[in-house]
């Protein structure tokens, strides 16, 4: 990988080598310059050439530039560098960059993340959304051994030893179920059957040692907070997507009006 710093921003680019002074990214045997990048910011529309103004403009546009010219050194390598398909998905690459600029114009994500309203009929909407999942937590002892293990949970189930005469006592974090993580664990933590307070009613192995006790506490399913960030930021990205579609669907029909090769290609076709 090479690395490009433009400003206080490193951008990384596939390449063999390190990056020749005076350049800004090196694809395979390409060398972009700040040229090229001046010379595609003059293409862009007049919103798209604000945008892309700045450090974090420039890297955007880096990185689009970049991804055109991997797409390119990839159709090389299998042979296809003269096929026009190619040439067209590089100006897809580029189209859709300046697509993304011009629907964050129209319809701008803080435009949005302003419009409390929606955000909470969104929120209101689907009461399934955003659940944060049962935690459950256990207290025990520390076991090496299967036997001993099995020993205690069977003096802690008839009442005749305390879980501290086994050792000292550790409490886990509260966590999710998470099968695939803690297998041997979980499992059995979260069997319906048991609630806070109760028994666990075998070892169970976290990492090299075996843990013997009790449910220690249980969180119930709760709601995020809408004012939670992550969520804030889902509702922004729910409520903006429609909103997006029809932006998109009418500087589509926009762009049909302004250029309208489809039907001038119609009329070279009947003649």
């Amino acid at each position: 990988m090479g690395c490009v710093v433009l400003g206080s921003i490193a951008c990384c680019a596939p390449d063999s080598g390190a990056v020749p002074e005076g350049a800004v990214a090196v694809v395979g045997d390409v060398v972009l310059t700040p040229d090229d990048l001046a010379s595609t910011h003059g293409q862009l529309g007049a919103y798209a050439q604000r945008r892309f103004r700045g450090i974090e403009g420039r890297r955007l546009l880096l990185e689009a530039l970049v991804d055109a010219e991997l797409l390119a050194s990839e159709a090389n390598e299998a042979g296809l560098g003269d096929d026009p398909r190619v040439e067209f998905q590089v100006l897809e690459e580029l189209a859709a960059l300046e697509l993304t600029t011009e629907l964050e114009r129209r319809v701008p994500h803080e435009a949005v993340a302003a419009d409390l309203a929606a955000l909470r009929q969104a929120y209101q909407g689907d009461r399934d959304a955003f659940v944060r999942a049962e935690q459950r937590g256990m207290k025990g002892v520390a076991f090496r051994s299967l036997h001993e293990a099995d020993v205690a949970i069977e003096q802690l189930r008839r009442g005749t030893a305390r879980l501290e005469t086994f050792g000292e006592v550790v409490t886990t974090p509260m966590l999710e179920q998470n099968d695939l993580e803690y297998p041997g664990f979980h499992r059995v933590l979260f069997h319906n059957d048991l609630q806070a307070g109760h028994l666990v009613p075998r070892p169970v192995l976290i990492g090299d040692v075996l843990l013997v006790g009790y449910v220690d506490r249980i969180i119930p399913p709760t709601r995020k907070s809408f004012d939670d960030p992550v969520v804030r930021e889902a509702l922004i990205e729910q409520v903006r997507a429609p909103r997006a579609a029809t932006a998109r669907e009418q500087f589509l029909r926009e762009l049909e009006a302004e250029y309208p090769w489809q039907a001038k290609t119609d009329g070279r076709a009947g003649e």
